[in-house]
Parts: structure tokens; C-alpha cells; sequence
């Protein structure tokens, strides 16, 4: 092992017979990597469908009142409700700040601390032995999460405070939408119903650039004990903003302004919002600034979905690989007496793995379909084992 401040590296010799007994052990796990992303995928699949049609629902039931007054009427129903929202503004407890006029806040807090980074090497050799060089860098950065410093491969050097203040949101007490109450979960729907940028991406993270739809950057009006504005306009807990120490912690806020236009689609509930059951797996609530139709709303509800469902299938047929990689392993670890026929044969399981995940995946997620889309179903089948046969005959050619 190499000592350096920031950098360690760590060299380690894996016999022949190790490689191939920790490739054997990775079986019963690789099995388990296959079968447990295909019932995750079927899942999936069904979770589609089933949100397809409670957005379907939603649309067909949703109406749209004025915010000027509650109708008992309308009492359990999905409304659309777009009016201009009032606050007084929010208080941070743990702060000891108030922020006059908002709506809701998110207080993003980073603390200047130590991140491991680890990469790891690995070189064939001749008979079977194989040279892992494993090394660990260390480097002082500025994040909102909390960096354990005691699981650290060298925790000596690298030691961080325990971040004691974290990030949060915070909703206005007394925040109303004409004469309905805008409680914590429907101001929160705010930050949720802006995840989705453009339409077709998630985007989300303290200390991006990025804000929400209908978020600024707000100052509290008083510095609270312990703490200064650097020359950003952002509370900062330190000695010296420009020469920041580990353990330093910076603190900003973003908000919505009282005023705005917000736009609500969601279960109309004594004087304020809740969660609409469409179905009984799925509800709605959701909020918006600036004025929206309820099909528009809905609609960007159903893209919101249909991105993480592609995440999903993208994850499982990711996992299908690994576990078939697994699966295959020990074929490489019986020909690595020779590192080219070792790296060859890990290629070739690479490939293998790959084609076998892409099959099994689009055959899972057609079966999924066969009830609510037969004919897409049959094609998916059809195009999954075209694509297999195809494999096998190129092998024979």
C-alpha cells in the first residue's frame, strides 16, 4: 500500500483456484439477478397498464370549479382549481429565520466535507492469478449528503462532522387558494410536478442550477446566530467563505412567492386538497404554477409515468445481464491461464449475457401485455425470438 494524503492504492494477488470458487459462488446469486428483474418487470408492466388507465379515469372525472368558494356539492370529487394563492410566508424553527410572502420554501444545506472515490483495477495473468490494484481518493467537496467518514477504507486524515442540519421543506401555515386551504402535501406537489423537465427528463438536486417551475432564490431578512452571507447572498457557517474548512456548512433557500397563479387537480376535502383514489392503487394530487388545464396536468402526469417506466424496464433488463454474467463467469475463470483467452471469453459471455437480457426482457414484458395489448404482445414475442435465432445461426455460420 502507497500513503499519500489524499491517495491510496492497494495491490492484491487472486490465485486461479480463488477465482474459479468466488465465479461458482456467484451462481446461486446470478440466478436470483434473473428471476427477481423479470417479476420486477412483470410488475412494471402492470403497474403501466393500470396507470394508463386511472390517468384515463382521472381525465373523464376530473371538473373544474371556481376558487372564489367551496361547493359542498363537490365534496370528495376530483376538482381543477386554478386561482391566485396568498401566505403570509414561512418560518425555519431550526434556523431561527422567517421568510415573509412565501408560499413554501426548501431550505438546501451542504456541508464541506471529505468524499471517498474508489476504482478498482484488475490485470490477467499467466496461470490463472489475477492482480487486483484497488485505490481510494480523497477529495474535500461541498454536498447536501452526509458523507459517513467511518466507513471510509482510511478514515485517518478524512474525518467528517456529523452533519446536523439537513435539507427540508417547509409549507406556510396559513396558505390559501381563493377560499380553499392549500395544506402541506399540495404545496409539496409543487417540487413533485416539476421533477419532469421538458417533458421527457427527471431532473432534481440541491445545489443545481436548475429550479423547480415557479421556484427563486430567496434571502432571509436577518442572519441567524452562528452564521453570514458569503458573497453569494448564501448564509454560510464557517471562519472564512473563501478558504472554506471541513465541517463548513453553507445554507440557501428557494421558494414560490405568495401571488402566484397556481393551478390544482386533485380530491376536494372539507376546506382544503387530498389524494384522489382513481383506482385503488392509485391517487392524484397535483399542483402547478401558473395556469394549466386539467388535461394538461394529467397529461404531464402520464409523461412523468411513462419515464419512470422506462427507467424500470431499463433497470431490469440491466440486472438480467448482470445475473447472466454471473451465471457465466466461471467460463472465463477456467480459461484465465491464458489472460487473451481469458479476455476473449469474458467478451464473448459479455455479448451473451447482453443478447440473453435483451430476449428474456422484451418476452417478460410481452406476456405482460397479451391480455391488454395482444397483438403488440405477439410482435414483441415474435421480434424477441427472431432475434435469438438469429444469434444461433450466426454462431453456426
Amino acid at each position: 500500500m502507497t500513503y499519500d494524503p489524499t491517495t491510496y492504492t492497494q495491490t492484491q494477488e487472486i490465485g486461479f483456484f480463488e477465482r474459479v470458487g468466488a465465479s461458482l459462488i456467484g451462481i446461486p446469486l446470478g440466478i436470483l439477478l434473473i428471476f427477481f428483474p423479470i417479476a420486477l418487470l412483470w410488475w412494471n408492466e402492470g403497474h403501466n397498464v393500470e396507470t394508463q388507465q386511472a390517468i384515463d379515469m382521472a381525465v373523464a372525472r376530473v371538473i373544474s370549479v371556481p376558487p372564489a368558494s367551496l361547493s359542498p356539492a363537490n365534496e370528495g370529487k376530483l376538482v381543477h382549481v386554478v386561482g391566485t394563492a396568498t401566505a403570509s410566508g414561512v418560518s425555519d424553527g431550526p434556523m431561527g429565520v422567517a421568510l415573509p410572502g412565501l408560499l413554501v420554501a426548501e431550505r438546501r444545506v451542504e456541508m464541506y466535507q471529505w468524499r471517498e472515490n474508489k476504482s478498482r483495477d484488475t490485470k490477467d495473468n499467466w496461470g490463472g492469478s489475477q492482480t487486483v490494484t484497488t485505490s481510494y481518493n480523497y477529495e474535500k467537496v461541498w454536498s447536501s449528503t452526509g458523507y459517513n467518514s467511518r466507513s471510509f477504507k482510511i478514515p485517518q486524515g478524512h474525518v467528517n462532522p456529523p452533519m446536523l442540519l439537513a435539507s427540508a421543506f417547509i409549507a406556510a401555515d396559513d396558505a390559501k387558494l381563493g377560499a380553499f386551504r392549500l395544506g402541506p402535501n399540495t404545496l409539496a406537489a409543487l417540487t413533485r410536478t416539476s421533477l419532469l423537465r421538458d417533458g421527457d427528463s427527471l431532473a432534481f438536486e440541491f445545489g443545481d442550477d436548475w429550479l423547480p417551475d415557479g421556484f427563486q432564490g430567496v434571502r432571509p431578512e436577518r442572519t441567524p446566530s452562528g452564521y453570514r452571507f458569503d458573497a453569494n447572498g448564501v448564509l454560510y457557517r464557517g471562519d472564512n467563505p473563501k478558504s472554506p474548512a471541513i465541517g463548513d456548512i453553507r445554507v440557501s433557500y428557494v421558494g414560490v412567492p405568495a401571488g402566484k397563479l397556481l393551478s390544482v387537480v386533485a380530491k376536494q376535502s372539507g376546506e382544503g386538497f387530498t389524494d384522489y383514489p382513481v383506482t385503488r392503487g392509485y391517487t392524484v394530487q397535483l399542483a402547478t404554477v401558473g395556469e394549466r388545464s386539467a388535461q394538461a396536468m394529467l397529461d404531464d402526469q402520464a409523461a412523468r409515468e411513462s419515464t419512470l417506466i422506462w427507467l424500470m424496464r431499463f433497470l431490469g433488463i440491466f440486472l438480467i445481464w448482470l445475473g447472466f454474467l454471473l451465471l457465466l463467469g466461471p467460463l472465463s475463470a477456467l480459461v484465465s491461464v491464458v489472460p487473451v483467452l481469458a479476455t476473449l471469453m469474458e467478451g464473448l459471455t459479455a455479448a451473451a449475457a447482453f443478447l440473453l437480457a435483451i430476449v428474456l426482457g422484451m418476452i417478460t414484458i410481452a406476456l405482460a401485455w397479451l391480455w391488454v395489448h395482444p397483438v403488440t404482445s405477439i410482435i414483441m414475442i415474435v421480434v424477441a425470438l427472431a432475434i435469438g435465432a438469429g444469434f444461433l445461426y450466426l454462431r453456426r455460420a
